[in-house]
């Protein structure tokens, strides 16, 4: 399935990417080529709470401690990336959010990274290693559960992506 015009992804710059300002500056403008960069926040703080509820699906890994501990009250970035039909990607046969784990982000395993994937980045530092630098939704259905959580003082921000996601068709109800 290519990418539909008004897809959406909720991107976050982990601690180690939105502490180094040179990187993080670097992966914003590689988003950029892909998509429109909407709400950017910086400097949010990573409570425990939100952090167990954004990591919830993993809750069995054997990492779900180790990251949780990790990220709990440190800084991070985030913002929303939007698909639109003019940024010629329609060429690939996935959605805008697998589009961008496989050909931009790369997999969670640096080790298995490519050259041009951002996660290779984090080879660069030994403490990129944890964080593998950069999270981003699956697809728009789960970055309007994202949106929900990170923005919550935003009520407007999750209006737009709540229309968003109707007009898509992903719309799950809070």
């Amino acid at each position: 399935m290519s990418p539909k015009p008004g897809e959406f992804i909720f991107i976050m710059l982990k601690p180690a990417a939105a502490n180094d300002l040179e990187l993080s500056n670097f992966i914003i403008q590689e988003f950029a080529h892909y998509g429109y960069i909407k709400h950017k926040r910086k400097s949010v703080l990573m409570l425990k709470n939100k952090i167990l509820e954004h990591y919830k699906a993993s809750k069995a890994s054997l990492w779900y401690p180790i990251i949780t501990n990790y990220f709990k009250n440190r800084l991070m970035q985030c913002f929303i990336l939007e698909y639109e039909y003019d940024i010629s990607i329609d060429k690939y046969q996935y959605s805008f959010g697998d589009f961008l784990k496989k050909e931009v982000i790369g997999p969670s395993d640096i080790c298995k990274t490519q050259k041009h994937h951002i996660r290779r980045l984090a080879l660069r530092k030994p403490t990129f290693l944890l964080d593998n630098l950069v999270h981003s939704s699956d697809n728009s259905r789960e970055a309007l559960e994202e949106i929900r959580l990170w923005y919550e003082d935003e009520p407007q921000v999750i209006a737009e992506y709540e229309v968003k996601a109707l007009a898509l068709n992903v719309f799950t109800a809070p």
